[in-house]
């Protein structure tokens, strides 16, 4: 029976709204070969949708908890570029649109409704139900590597999570009353703060290590993003990823773990997790897997973040600072493995040593991977830059309110900072020289570029919006005009890209390019 905790009424209307937009993405999917333009307009509305789904319940409805706002917003902004991107993506490589569209769009749907979960059972259906889609969406291309690095996903990056939801349901259960967990929302089992016995913290907090694929539980994301399709791995990159960091603030919120015991663990594990990500990412030639171990080391410094909120007694300029961090990460990202993809489908390779002057056949994702790449780096007038701003900036914070906690975090960012340059800069070598010349005439579906684009103008304009709010805060208009100076400056090279003549090397004696 459901308890007064929880108005039915709402309870139903929210169910009709999310029924409404999943029924939305979903058809739009289905439809996306006999009817492209609709099924198109329907995707896209549907993922919109989600914004005012958000707007109404902070407004009106109140029967989401707050935490799951901007995870909410992060799918929405991040699903539009895919979702079109993957239109593209598939039609070029299988001849229709539908086999790899449908998959994407049931996995989304699937994040939907577990970030807007209102009862504990609902989180944990959804929790389970997306892991099961990731799993087949890994193994969509049938390859030995593919059942490889789904099973490893399976056993490290999913079981494990299983094993500490259940703990948080027995714990739960002892305090609250099995009968209770099946009615109460997860607002009002915030409200009971039920504790637990610092051991099973430990026990808790493992699962959504191993999701988060944090040291030494790490080594099933490599495979797992490389092997999955692109538009997928996008999107566990941007989203998926994330689900740890939003399970972690929801038990946070519940029970009274050992804040002490699981913040240090989690920072000393982000610290040691961005270190060694960062070496790998640089060492790498696959592009896929060159992203694949640098969302490995953000996921590490973002779940840094998360165990400094907690040492610091949930102090809120870290938690600003890790979900803009999350924000950044997750457009970024995504952006980067859909060019990934893009340049796999131009050159038929990911090695990056194989390739070389990609720009001049693909002046589009030459200019958005610029973006992305400058985001990553934390470079104006990105999101990018207004995360790690207030990145360090927390970190200081903590350094100078509570000592050396605060420490970590600034050597992850500094390092991961450091780390990207060089891989970044490696990975920009495959579009503008560098390795291997690379001249072909090609055609890129259109699909692909509106894709990156929209990730783009999300950088851009989050960056900025960001970057007014320091004004606001810090009173100081130079970070602004930084922002307009860079963003012009961008500009007026995509500009001069375009009209740049490049002519064909020929062969010197021997064989050799100059």
């Amino acid at each position: 029976m459901l308890m007064n905790s929880v108005d039915a009424s709402i309870l139903v209307t929210k169910y009709l709204i999310l029924a409404t937009l999943s029924s939305l993405i979903l058809i739009g999917g289905s439809i996306v070969d006999k009817r492209r333009i609709l099924g198109r307009i329907l995707r896209v509305i549907g993922y919109i949708g989600i914004i005012l789904f958000v707007v109404i319940d902070a407004l009106y409805m109140h029967i989401l908890n707050s935490i799951s706002y901007p995870f909410l917003l992060l799918l929405s902004l991040i699903c539009v570029s895919i979702t079109i991107y993957t239109e593209g993506y598939s039609r070029v490589l299988f001849g229709m649109a539908r086999v790899l569209q449908v998959p994407v769009e049931i996995l989304s749907v699937s994040m939907l409704m577990l970030f807007s979960s209102t009862l504990l059972i609902e989180f944990v259906m959804f929790w389970i139900i997306t892991e099961l889609i990731g799993f087949m969406i890994i193994l969509f291309n049938g390859t030995h590597e593919s059942w490889r690095a789904a099973i490893t996903y399976l056993v490290v990056g999913a079981l494990t999570a299983d094993i500490s939801l259940f703990t948080v349901l027995a714990v739960l259960a002892q305090n609250i009353g099995l009968e209770n967990i099946f009615s109460l929302s997860i607002k009002n089992i915030m409200l009971l703060q039920s504790s637990v016995n610092p051991l099973l913290s430990i026990l808790i907090l493992l699962g959504f290590i191993a999701k988060a694929a944090l040291v030494p539980f790490h080594f099933w994301l490599p495979d797992a993003y490389t092997v999955a399709p692109t538009p997928a791995s996008a999107l566990f990159s941007g989203v998926m990823e994330k689900m740890s960091v939003f399970s972690i603030l929801i038990i946070f919120y519940m029970i009274n773990v050992d804040y002490i015991l699981t913040g240090t663990i989690l920072i000393i594990l982000g610290l040691l997790t961005s270190i060694y990500a960062g070496l790998q990412a640089i060492l790498q030639s696959d592009a896929k897997r060159l992203l694949s171990y640098s969302t490995m080391g953000y996921s590490g410094c973002i779940m840094g973040f998360v165990g400094l909120y907690a040492l610091t007694g949930f102090e809120e300029i870290v938690l600003y600072a890790f979900l803009l961090l999350i924000f950044a990460h997750g457009l970024s990202k995504s952006l980067l493995f859909m060019n990934a993809g893009t340049m796999e489908i131009l050159a038929n390779t990911r090695e990056i040593y194989d390739l070389g002057y990609l720009a001049r056949i693909d002046r589009r994702g030459a200019f958005t991977i610029v973006f992305g790449g400058l985001s990553l780096l934390g470079a104006p007038p990105t999101i990018g830059f207004i995360a790690k701003f207030l990145g360090f900036a927390a970190a200081l914070f903590a350094v100078i309110r509570y000592g050396v906690i605060g420490v970590p975090l600034l050597v992850s960012l500094a390092f991961m900072s450091a780390a990207g340059i060089v891989y970044v800069l490696k990975y920009l070598g495959s579009y503008y020289g560098g390795y291997k010349p690379f001249i072909g005439r090609v055609i890129k579906y259109y699909l692909l570029d509106w894709g990156e684009i929209l990730s783009v103008i999300l950088i851009i304009v989050l960056g900025i919006v960001g970057s007014y709010m320091v004004y606001v805060l810090l009173s100081s208009i130079y970070v602004l005009i930084l922002d307009i100076i860079l963003l012009l400056a961008l500009l007026i090279t995509q500009l001069n890209i375009k009209r740049i003549k490049i002519r064909e090397e020929e062969p010197w004696i021997g064989g050799a390019y100059p």
